[in-house]
């Protein structure tokens, strides 16, 4: 079951691995780091660090009722762009995830489903966009939001605990001069005071 959002868009057609790890780039900065992760409930040894060590033979396992959950609080409000998640069905097989929701919200009592994910025996990254739909129905391509959560509704082939191997979030990287606009200085109204005589 996904929660209907006017103004967010939670609809993306196919959901394809990616066999390289995403980056950060020059779009794009990993804001992991800036925030509280949490875990629904965890097997010892696998849990948030194993989440976030960038190494792909270790996992975060649920020890409890479905749904299971990763919730990440930031600080401050924060621009979140991409989800990104390595799933390895090869290894993990019942324990891998089949329905996503990823949920965005200033607090736990307020968080709205961005996105529905179904996937179908995954193996590799799979990088989820977030949008946020605005009333004039164009899109921006970040959620602003303080909490993060990725709710794992249902695993492969009905298993009860889930395995994710890694999780990374990303922010857009914010423009060095963003509010600052600077004259050109080629204009000849101001290449005039340019040098003193």
């Amino acid at each position: 079951m996904h929660i209907e959002n006017p103004f967010l868009s939670v609809i993306q057609p196919q959901f394809m691995p990616q066999n390289n790890p995403p980056l950060p780039n020059q779009q794009r900065k990993e804001i992991g780091d800036q925030a509280i992760w949490t875990l629904s409930s965890a097997k010892t040894g696998n849990g948030v660090d194993q989440l976030r060590d960038d190494n792909l033979n270790t996992f975060w396992q649920s020890d409890g009722t479905q749904p299971h959950y990763i919730t990440i609080q930031f600080l401050k409000k924060m621009r979140v762009q991409e989800v990104a998640v390595y799933l390895d069905f090869k290894q993990d097989e019942s324990y891998t995830p089949n329905k996503l929701s990823i949920r965005a919200g200033t607090n736990i009592q307020d968080m709205k489903e961005v996105l529905y994910i179904e996937l179908k025996e995954p193996y590799g990254w799979f990088v989820f966009q977030l949008k946020t739909k605005l009333l004039n129905g164009q899109e921006k391509p970040y959620v602003s939001t303080i909490n993060i959560q990725i709710v794992v509704l249902q695993n492969q082939h009905s298993g009860k605990d889930t395995h994710i191997r890694q999780v990374r979030i990303f922010g857009p990287r914010e423009k060095q001069n963003q509010g600052l606009s600077f004259p050109d200085f080629k204009m000849p109204e101001i290449t005039q005071y340019a040098s003193i005589r």
